[in-house]
Order: structure tokens, then sequence, then C-alpha cells
């Protein structure tokens, strides 16, 4: 290796702090898992206290068998909160830099999606609690997450990086799925307006777009597992096959690190090829 090129570090994130919302669900979990590979210190975040337990649980299995309950309690701090209200987003703040005295990275993957239904099928309540839930959650400043209040209070201050969780569904017209597509939309315009705002901070902040995730619950609860469908959507898939969780964790993961370091704004795809124009 020429003397004068970097070595990439082993641990990316070694020291820092990463937020994790929605942290209970497969790609919560598997992006956790390896952020905590990659060094970092975790706060995960989810309504359901159950799915918390099983993902911290499978996160000390990443610690190895040498982890004791103490290192795993100096690494991970794991809070049940609805990330849509705001009382509850400011204290889940507060206590993940009083225990790990700094933020740098929010990845706010919190969402809910729902079976096929058509434009005319859609109820105004499903509008809501999508709006609710995958937008609201996401709308920065509201999180007050490495805010210039916050940044004072870390060691390093200011700087950071924000992802969002949107969807290929946030870059075409998806049939079937109205109130989704236009809450994954809503995050693509939030994003490309913090990130303007934010950037004079050092702060980043940017979408990841995922194709049908086809380890995911959520992905197979929204199209009741349609095998059927499920093939179909495989098959228009250049690269041959459904995204995987490891496939939406690693691009996380890279947008967290400074390797990413003058990327704001932007969108990474995470889809096989599917969406080749918007």
């Amino acid at each position: 290796m020429a003397s004068w090129i970097a070595p990439v570090p082993a641990q990316r994130l070694f020291g820092k702090t990463v937020l994790i919302t929605g942290a209970g669900g497969t790609i919560g979990l598997e992006t956790a898992a390896r952020m905590l590979q990659e060094g970092a210190n975790l706060s995960l975040v989810d309504i359901s206290a159950e799915a918390l337990d099983r993902a911290v649980a499978k996160l000390s299995e990443v610690l190895g068998q040498g982890a004791d309950d103490d290192a795993q309690s100096r690494r991970i701090l794991s809070i049940r909160a609805d990330c849509t209200e705001e009382a509850e987003v400011q204290d889940y703040t507060d206590r993940t830099i009083q225990k790990f005295g700094r933020l740098d990275c929010a990845f706010l993957n919190a969402g809910v999606s729902y079976g096929s239904t058509s434009i005319f099928d859609t109820q105004v309540e499903d509008y809501e609690r999508l709006m609710r839930v995958n937008v609201r959650s996401g709308n920065l400043p509201r999180p007050k997450t490495l805010s210039p209040r916050d940044a004072r209070r870390q060691p390093d201050p200011g700087g950071g990086s924000i992802v969002l969780t949107s969807s290929v569904a946030g870059l075409r017209g998806t049939p079937g799925l109205i109130a989704y597509s236009a809450a994954k939309f809503a995050l693509r315009g939030l994003a490309l307006t913090a990130a303007a705002e934010l950037g004079p901070l050092g702060i980043r902040v940017n979408t990841v777009h995922p194709s049908g995730v086809g380890d995911s619950a959520m992905f197979r609860e929204a199209w009741r597992d349609d095998a059927g469908k499920m093939e179909e959507m495989r098959r228009a898939t250049p690269l041959g096959r459904l995204a995987g969780a490891g496939d939406v964790a690693g691009a996380v993961m890279f947008l967290a690190s400074d390797d990413a370091g003058f990327i704001t704004g932007g969108l990474i795809k995470i889809d096989g090829g599917s969406v080749t124009y918007w």
C-alpha cells in the first residue's frame, strides 16, 4: 500500500454514539448489530418493550461470549418510547447524551405500512397513521437530535449524521400504497430541507430507499406473505433477489461514518436496480 493511502479503520464508529428508532424491527436490529461491530455505543428506541428485549438479547451475541452484563450496559441503552410524541423524543435524546456524553448519529427508522389497498379504499385514518408514524417520527428538528443546543454538550461540538429510512416508494408511484408512498416522498423533502439548514453546523442528513426487504416482518405483513407477489418483485429486480436487512444496514453504516463526510441531502437506492429512473 502506498504510504499516502490511509488504511480504512476496522471500527469506523469507535467511540461514537448512535441512536436508532424502530430498533426492535428487522432493519433496526441488523443495523444496530453492524454498528456495534464497528465500535459504536447504541441507544435503541422502540415502541415495543418486547421487541427491544429481543434486540438486546441478540446484540449480546455480537458482543461475544466473554461480554458480561456490565459490558452490555456500557455499550447499549434501550428505551421504550413513542417517537411521535415530542416529550418522549426529548426524553430519550437527553437520556442518550446523559449516558454516553455525546450523540453522533441518529438513524430515524421507525415506520409502518399496510396491505395493498386501492386509492378508492384507502381511508383517512390510513393517511393519518402513516404520516404520523413515518413522517412525524423523522420530523427534524423535532427530535432535537444533534441540534446546536445538544451539540454544545458534546465533547466534539457540532457535526454528525442523520439517516432517515424512506423507500423506493418515495421515488416512484406505487399503486396500492398511496398513503405509504406519500409518507416516504415526504421524508425526501424533509431531508433535503434539513440538510440545507443543518449543513452549516456540520450535520449531514440523508435518506436510504430500500425496495421490499424480504426478511422484514413489516414487508411480509404488508403483502400478506403473498408468494406470487414476492416472486414477481424478485423477477422485476435486475440483481435477481429481494433486498435483505443487511443490505440496508451496510448503506446506513456508510452514511453514519466519516467515509460519507461530504455527502448530505443525498439518497441511496437499495433496490437491486429495480428503480432505474424517477
